[in-house]
C-alpha cells in the first residue's frame, strides 16, 4: 500500500501515551509515523461505517426544521428581537483565576 500525506496532522498527546508510542516503534522497528497510523487505523471507525453515519446525520438534519422547539416557536411570533448575550467581566471567566 502506497501513503500518501498531503497534510501534517498536529495535536498534542499525554507525556505517557507519548512514551508508549515511541516504545512501540522501537520494539516493532518501525517509524513512529507508521506506528501511528495502524493505532489510528485500527481504533477509527470503518470508511463504510463513517458513511453510514453521515447518511443518518443527513436524514436526520432534514428532518429537524419541521419540528420547532416550544421557546423557538414563541419567540417567533413576538415581535421583540431576543437579548444580545453579554460576557461576563475578565475576573470571573473560566480558566483566568485572577
Amino acid at each position: 500500500m502506497t501513503k500518501v500525506y498531503n497534510a501534517r496532522l498536529a495535536t498534542r498527546i499525554t507525556s505517557s501515551v507519548d512514551t508508549r508510542l515511541r516504545q512501540l516503534a522501537l520494539v516493532s522497528r518501525r517509524r513512529i509515523s507508521h506506528v501511528l497510523d495502524d493505532v489510528l487505523d485500527a481504533a477509527l471507525p470503518t470508511a463504510e461505517d463513517l458513511t453510514d453515519r453521515f447518511t443518518r446525520l443527513a436524514r436526520t438534519s432534514q428532518d429537524l426544521p419541521a419540528r420547532h422547539p416550544p421557546a423557538r416557536a414563541a419567540q417567533a411570533g413576538s415581535a421583540r428581537p431576543a437579548p444580545a448575550a453579554t460576557a461576563p467581566p475578565a475576573a470571573t471567566r473560566a480558566g483566568r483565576g485572577r
